[in-house]
């Protein structure tokens, strides 16, 4: 028979283990780069023979990844009021953006499934960023990723995946913001030995479902292929895409510079996007260097016949970056002129704090790394419209970005 004092320490044993384990788990999490894909052979087998001596073999290939970042952002522009007359406005905004994720990985059925939750004060596609001051209310969290990936064994350098992805594409904010995932699937092959790695990435992607008797539902269909060369200390990349937004004319969630018609309709019609990119970089006394051109035109027959823009269809980006900010005291300084037309590219999902479409400027960061697992960043945009229709003025934007980021 069990004394109530042999009950009560029983009990005791068992909330013991539970703490146990609950530590165990977030010590685990914590320290996710740990048993990440690229851990050493001795070390991940002695790790996974822990976990599986203390019931937590559920936990092998779990990684967790999070970071913060504090933003001041302050933003002044030019506008012309109902009178024509031209006037200055400025705005200043505390925000902050937090990202959480999880994967896991069963290595040898080649399958990793992965999400990530973000802040952000809308379902904007651009931005995770939350802006603080309205009235302390309580901030919303999104699903920002969500996805499943398999790497046939007997394929190797295949990769298929699915979900809400991670952009596969070898691009700059020229034409994706760096906040823009993409809904759909895609498929990539790419060698991962050797000095010259050629790839190629086909991906089927959902931009707006409609029930089929209201209207045609909006795709991209899209294809790349390119190659990376290392060559003694210099690395390239290259590369040749081919997006094809289907029935978007009428589905844009937002116009963000390209230019609308009398029925709401993007007057560029279809969006058939060619973009040219290639990257070059390498190191000089320990510091990195890279410079990267990017070049997109609108392929579409309406794009040149438009009557507000017409043949205003093409837009480049112009990118020098030398450091970069990775453990504590590095640093670095990048640059970028942009210059996109209004019929280029759809300008809901281009780098939204440079303007989205119809913009062009310089684009200015310096960053610094005071601490292991954080940095400061100065970031200034300069920027006015590319294009203006007649008797319309020029107006010039300014945001400046002081960040504080930090890695958990």
């Amino acid at each position: 028979m069990i004394t109530k004092c042999e009950e009560s320490m029983h009990r005791r044993e068992q909330v013991g283990a539970i703490v146990f384990s609950l530590m165990t788990i977030i010590v685990i999490l914590c320290s996710g780069p740990i048993w990440a894909a690229e851990k050493s052979v001795a070390g991940g087998h002695a790790i996974d023979q822990w976990m599986r001596e203390h019931g937590l073999s559920w936990l092998e290939g779990m990684r967790f990844k999070a970071d913060f970042q504090l933003r001041y952002q302050g933003e002044w522009w030019e506008y012309t009021d109902a009178d024509g007359k031209q006037r200055d406005n400025d705005r200043h905004r505390a925000r902050f953006r937090l990202r959480f994720g999880i994967t896991k990985e069963y290595r040898q059925e080649g399958l990793k499934v992965g999400f990530r939750l973000a802040s952000g004060s809308s379902d904007e596609p651009t931005s995770t960023s939350e802006t603080l001051g309205s009235n302390f209310d309580k901030k919303q969290v999104w699903i920002d990723l969500a996805y499943v990936e398999y790497r046939p064994p007997f394929i190797p350098g295949l990769l298929l995946a699915g979900g809400k992805v991670k952009n596969p594409f070898v691009h700059t904010d020229v034409l994706w913001d760096s906040d823009v995932n993409l809904d759909g699937a895609y498929q990539t092959f790419a060698l991962a030995k050797g000095s010259f790695r050629p790839f190629v990435t086909i991906a089927e992607m959902s931009i707006n479902e409609f029930k089929m008797d209201v209207r045609h539902d909006s795709t991209l269909l899209a294809g790349q292929a390119g190659m990376r060369l290392e060559a003694g200390r210099a690395r390239a990349v290259a590369a040749v895409a081919y997006y094809d937004f289907d029935e978007f004319e009428r589905n844009y969630r937002a116009a963000h510079g390209n230019p609308v018609d009398d029925n709401n309709v993007l007057a560029a019609g279809d969006f058939n996007v060619l973009d040219v990119m290639g990257q070059i970089g390498m190191k000089f006394g320990g510091i990195p260097f890279k410079v990267t051109l990017d070049y997109a035109v609108n392929t579409a027959d309406d794009a040149r016949k438009e009557r507000y823009f017409g043949g205003k269809d093409s837009a480049f980006g112009v990118f020098f970056n030398v450091g970069k900010c990775i453990k504590k005291g590095d640093w670095q300084v990048g640059y970028k002129y942009g210059y996109i037309q209004p019929n280029a590219v759809p300008g809901d999902f281009c780098d939204a704090t440079f303007g989205h479409a119809n913009r062009k400027g310089h684009k200015i960061k310096l960053g610094y790394q005071p601490f292991r697992m954080a940095n400061l960043q100065l970031t200034g945009f300069f920027t006015r419209p590319s294009n203006v229709a007649k008797g319309e003025r020029i107006n010039d934007d300014v945001i400046i970005q002081a960040d504080f980021n930090v890695k958990l």
